[in-house]
């Protein structure tokens, strides 16, 4: 069967450079600083460079904390509070503002997932499901959207692995003024925004940077483009379970941390696709497609047979989908049934082989062909697994314990631990979950194993895709 890998989320490194883009599109002298304190403005001092430099890494290492976010959309101030996890970048917030309704809102770098809320923002865990994707600086549709993405992806920029170079922001860096924040006395700096990129030539945005005599950062401003500065003040007092801060399925779930898989866990991997050689399964797909478009499929993979038979729902509505290794057929249909027997006529069908097929593969279809990808006649070779698998993370539930791995399937590019393109969930040593990265977030489909009738497929059908 010919391969179809996902397209993994974007990479910091583009995304860091469209950080640059939309800050510096900006222009720093476009909104007055505080002009009139101009002559109070001097160098930073050796210490002062260090406390910068120093900064990112402080926050990397440091726990979550609430924040209040500021900024100014056609003339009307929009308020975000919300929480940040700086180690796994990740903010969880309600907007509400001058041209939408209240939702809750989950950013990681790169994407961002919405939910609409009326109620009050009453906990840190994000409710579970229902909510949609868009690209981060460029799939917002609305100003106040583009407003926060850009704060959003500056706020991001503000943690990292390692000091930064303090003798660089000696140089780059300037003292603006001291002032008091929550009662707590601060520096305020204008320094670069602290991004990698790949053109050596790039010049940095900059911002407004207010630390405490400890380091740790109580206000940060920078400038979007509009009448005022966006403003984001971090909220230190502000007590919280951060335990519930993490990311939705549809931004990958929890935080990982991979890990080489033991003896047993490499066994049960090695042996996860020839226990499907002859067994079925039902199928629950979610899969994002576009910026605000989520596609849901039920239906069933027959691995007896190497069938998968879906009814797909989307935006154009439903549509019936065949797959075979040797090609996939699709039918639109006016409900979210799966008709037995299957309709006759009307199936556009394509064999793998045709030069067009690439236009008929989106993420459901590369999706639906990686859990036909899920059985092999024979078990893999336990050590090259052990060498090869990662151990992702553990999920407990109920008392059994779920492991998501990632092991690479034959044709699969080669990529660095944790960056696969699938993880799987492996529950009481068979495979309960598949889940996709694509630009738009994480697909999944969940499996639950049932003796399905096996389906008769139309001759014309199956001569064309096997």
């Amino acid at each position: 069967m010919s391969t179809t890998t996902a397209t993994p989320l974007k990479s910091a490194l583009l995304w860091s450079l469209a950080v640059i883009l939309a800050i510096g599109a900006a222009g720093w002298f476009a909104v007055s600083c505080g002009s009139d304190r101009a002559g109070a403005e001097r160098p930073v001092t050796d210490e002062e460079a260090e406390r910068l430099a120093a900064l990112r890494f402080r926050n990397h290492t440091s726990v979550p904390v609430a924040v209040r976010m500021r900024f100014q959309v056609e003339g009307e101030e929009v308020t975000v509070d919300g929480y940040l996890d700086w180690k796994n970048p990740l903010l969880y917030a309600r907007t509400a503002g001058a041209d939408g309704p209240r939702r809750l809102v989950q950013a990681i770098p790169g994407l961002v997932a919405t939910h609409d809320y009326e109620r009050e923002f009453e906990e840190v865990k994000a409710p579970a499901s229902d909510w949609v994707p868009r690209q981060m600086l460029g799939g917002g549709a609305l100003p106040a959207e583009t407003m926060f993405d850009i704060v959003v992806s500056s706020l991001f920029t503000l943690t990292a692995e390692r000091d930064d170079d303090a003798a660089f922001l000696a140089e780059h860096a300037t003292w603006r003024e001291d002032g008091v924040i929550d009662g707590v006395p601060v520096d305020m700096f204008q320094a670069p925004i602290m991004v990698e990129s790949s053109d050596p030539a790039a010049v940095s945005p900059e911002a407004l940077y207010s630390l405490d005599r400890d380091g740790d950062i109580r206000r940060f401003q920078v400038n979007t483009g509009g009448s005022e500065l966006a403003t984001v003040d971090f909220l230190h007092d502000v007590d919280f379970d951060a335990s519930g801060l993490q990311p939705v399925d549809l931004l990958g779930g929890p935080s990982i941390e991979p890990s080489e898989v033991d003896a047993d866990l490499a066994e049960t991997i090695a042996e996860t696709r020839s226990a499907n050689w002859a067994r079925s399964a039902t199928v629950e797909m979610s899969v994002p497609i576009a910026d605000g478009q989520v596609a849901s499929g039920h239906g069933y993979i027959d691995w007896r047979t190497m069938t998968a038979y879906l009814n797909i729902t989307d935006t154009d509505g439903f549509r019936l989908l065949l797959a075979r290794p040797g090609g996939l057929a699709s039918i639109g249909t006016d409900s979210a049934e799966l008709p037995q027997p299957l309709p006759a006529e009307g199936w556009e069908a394509h064999a793998l082989s045709d030069e067009e097929i690439s236009e008929q593969f989106g993420p459901v279809e590369k999706l639906t062909y990686r859990l036909l990808e899920m059985s092999a006649e024979q078990a893999e070779d336990p050590e090259r697994v052990a060498e090869e698998a990662r151990l992702l993370r553990v999920e407990e539930s109920g008392g059994e314990a779920t492991h998501v791995v990632e092991f690479p399937v034959t044709g699969d590019a080669n990529a660095a631990a944790g960056e696969s393109a699938f993880r799987y969930h492996l529950t009481g040593g068979r495979l309960g979950e598949v889940e996709m990265m694509t630009f738009f977030g994480a697909a999944s489909a969940e499996l639950a194993y049932e003796d399905y009738p096996m389906v008769a497929i139309p001759w014309t059908i199956s001569d064309k895709i096997g």
